[in-house]
Order: structure tokens, then C-alpha cells, then sequence
């Protein structure tokens, strides 16, 4: 907020009129004098200013001009680095290459690692004990840079609640086990409540340090409670009982500043979100995030909807209409729950799509599919997801 300024108080002293009249009359006498002397002082000065040789202006080092930004491309079209894919130079050129022989022109970065650890250096101080000490990006200007001088729309992506890292280091606001110590998933990882301020406050941070790296936009996952799991012995310090789907869209209420500030904000959803008003046990609502978004990111994976779902006995094999009746549903619950034109909620769609063999081996012509779907349902892009970042080569424009 702006800091509130200063007051000067203007003092006016008038004089009486007749003590200026007699002031005038006592010094008219030595006024001529007096003129007459101020000008050949103006005289000399003048002259031994002529004689002064010109001193040399002041070096100083060139202002540091900010990272290098890229408009928000009308239609996104993208692809996921790890954060160890970006920092490494090889296979970071080999990609960097592919997005633009491809036609493809944004890239979505990991800021973390998958225990939650920073897999770079952070400029803000509170966040660097949370930072690896050998991160994997070692310059994140220079990456940023680097990608935006080829005109690449660099997107951060931030899993917040999924984060051993910060929830060991915070326990008093981590799940925690019915019985002590931190709740841990099926996976290892310990969770964090999404109740705890301090929680969305970490989210914030991590979104701002992106933008003063670079980022163009910051993307934020994992904006739930967990789901896979033991969750009988699990017990949240912080949100206790309260209604998950309230407290989730407190947590997207309050990251809300970023936008405020100018920060162009996206947020990573279960595709089923797009289907029901449900909170599916884990706080996640399509019509929570909504308002509070620039850019909703459905991930729309045909392989992960059940056996038969809507009819279809493998989903995986049906790309196009499992992501287009997907976003379809979407538009029309917003409209029909919450009034909101169509419209108005398409273009904010951004799916994220599948480019890995579950399911189904997943062609170029079943990758192409997922794109038309996206396209035919008025989303304003979509990005393509490998978690080995191997793309398997398809006509994207």
C-alpha cells in the first residue's frame, strides 16, 4: 500500500502596511548602491566560471533494465519443463527448439521440486530457507531471459499444499496423523493445511519472487486437501472442522492480491471439478476458483476419468469428447449455479492436456484431437503435460 505522505504547513507572515512603507523609505537611499554592487559580484562570478575547466560527469553503471517481458499470446499453446529439465542446457535447447520449429509458444516451469524444496535461488530472504543448496536452476534470470527473448511465455508452476519441505519445517501447520507426527500420503509427502494463513502467505511470496524473476504468469497446483491416502488418521490442526470448500475458497480469496497487483494468476483443477459442484472431499470447486482467476486449467486427462464414464468403457480412447464434453459442462454449470455467460467463462478456460500412454497409446492424432476439443469448446489455449517431458510430435496450430 502507498505509504501516507508528509504535510507542510504554509505559513504566510504578512507585514503591517505602514511598517513596510517606512522600511522602504529608510533603505530607498542605499538602493542604488546596493544594485550596483550585487550586479559586478554577478559579473566576477560569472567570469571565474568561464575559466573553470568542465569537470567530467560521473560514471555510473548502467540501471538495470528488468527482466524481458512477453504479452500474453492470444492462444496459448504449451508444454511442462521440471525444474530439472530447465536446468540443464542441453535438453533445455533441445525443447526450447522444438517450441518454436512447432509453433508452440509457452513453456510451464517447475519453481519446486517434488518434495517442495526451491529449485532455485530465492532473492527474498524468508523464502531461502526452503531453497535446495545445489538447486537445479542456478540462474533463474538468466533462464528467463533467455526464453523471453525468443518471445516464449514463461508460466511458473507452484504446488503449494503438497510440500514435505515447508510442512517439516512447519508441523504446527502440516496434516498431521490422529495419533502425532505428520500425515504423509501414499506417495511419502506431508501436506499442508490450507487453513493456516501462513500457508497462502508462502504462496504469495513464491508468486511474487516469480515475477521479479521473470515469469509471466504464475500457475498454482495441488490447491486442495489430499486425497490419496490413509486419510481415516488424518487431522488437520487448523482447519479442524470446517467446511473444506470454505476454507479452499479463503485460501484463493486471499492470493487474490496478486492480482490486485497486476499478476496475471492461474489454478490447476481435478477435471471432475468441471462436472459437479462437489467439493469431491478435497475443498476443490470450480465455481470457488473462479472468481478469483485469470486462467482456470482443468486437467482433462482422458485416462483419468472411471471405466465407462459417460458411457464410455475405456475414456482414454475418446480424446475429443471426453475434453470437450469436459469443458462444455463446465461453462453450462457456471451459467446455470452462478449466472455467468458462457460467453465469459469459455475463454478462461486453458486445459491441460495428455501426452503419456496411460490408457491408450497417445498418437500424434489423439493429441491433435485433445487440441480441436479445446478449441471447438472456446478455450483460450491449452498446454500438453509429460512428467518426463517427452512430447510426442503432433500439428499444433
Amino acid at each position: 500500500m502507498d505509504q501516507p505522505r508528509s504535510r507542510r504547513e504554509i505559513v504566510r507572515i504578512a507585514l503591517p502596511i505602514g511598517l513596510l512603507v517606512s522600511l522602504l523609505v529608510l533603505g530607498g537611499y542605499g538602493i542604488l548602491a546596493q544594485t550596483s554592487q550585487v550586479t559586478e559580484n554577478i559579473k566576477e562570478q560569472m567570469v571565474a566560471e568561464s575559466e573553470t575547466p568542465p569537470t567530467e560527469p560521473a560514471t555510473t553503471e548502467p540501471a538495470d533494465p528488468g527482466p524481458v517481458r512477453v504479452a500474453l499470446p492470444k492462444e496459448v499453446r504449451g508444454i511442462y519443463w521440471t525444474a530439472s529439465t530447465a536446468g540443464d542446457p542441453n535438453k533445455r535447447r533441445e525443447l526450447t527448439d522444438y517450441i518454436l520449429k512447432r509453433n508452440l509458444n509457452t513453456v510451464v516451469i517447475d519453481l519446486k521440486m517434488d518434495n517442495g524444496a526451491i529449485a532455485f535461488p530465492p532473492a527474498d530472504a524468508l523464502l531461502k530457507p526452503y531453497a535446495m543448496d545445489t538447486p537445479p536452476i542456478r540462474d533463474v534470470r538468466m533462464l528467463m531471459d533467455e526464453l523471453g527473448e525468443k518471445n516464449i511465455y514463461r508460466i511458473a508452476r507452484i504446488a503449494i499444499m503438497r510440500d514435505s519441505v515447508f510442512a517439516t519445517a512447519h508441523p504446527e501447520i502440516a496434516v498431521q496423523r490422529s495419533g502425532g507426527g505428520l500425515w504423509r500420503d501414499k506417495t511419502g509427502a506431508a501436506w499442508l493445511d490450507p487453513a493456516a494463513p501462513e500457508v497462502s502467505a508462502y504462496a504469495i511470496a513464491l508468486g511474487r519472487e516469480a515475477i521479479a524473476a521473470g515469469f509471466d504468469e504464475v500457475q498454482y497446483d495441488y490447491v486442495r486437501y489430499p486425497s490419496d491416502g490413509v486419510l481415516s488418521i488424518v487431522r488437520y490442526p487448523i482447519s479442524r472442522d470446517r467446511d473444506k470448500a470454505e476454507v479452499m475458497r479463503g485460501f484463493f480469496e486471499a492470493l487474490n492480491v496478486l492480482r490486485e497487483e497486476g499478476v496475471v494468476v492461474s489454478y490447476d483443477l481435478f477435471g471432475m471439478t468441471f462436472w459437479s459442484s462437489s467439493h469431491f472431499g478435497i475443498g476443490q470447486r470450480l465455481e470457488d476458483a473462479y472468481p478469483f482467476a485469470d486462467f482456470i486449467s482443468p486437467m482433462v486427462y482422458p485416462s483419468h476419468y472411471p471405466p465407462n464414464f459417460r458411457g464410455y468403457e475405456n475414456p482414454a480412447l475418446y480424446p475429443y469428447e471426453i475434453v470437450k464434453q469436459s469443458l462444455d459442462k463446465g461453462a453450462e454449470m457456471l451459467e446455470a449455479d452462478r449466472f455467468i455467460p458462457q460467453e465469459d467463462s469459455r475463454p478462461k478456460f486453458r486445459p491441460w492436456l495428455q501426452d503419456f500412454d496411460i490408457g491408450a497409446v497417445y498418437t500424434a492424432a489423439r493429441i491433435e484431437a485433445q487440441i480441436k476439443a479445446a478449441r471447438d469448446a472456446g478455450a483460450s489455449g491449452w498446454m500438453l503435460w509429460n512428467a518426463r517431458n517427452v512430447y510426442e510430435p503432433a500439428k499444433y496450430r
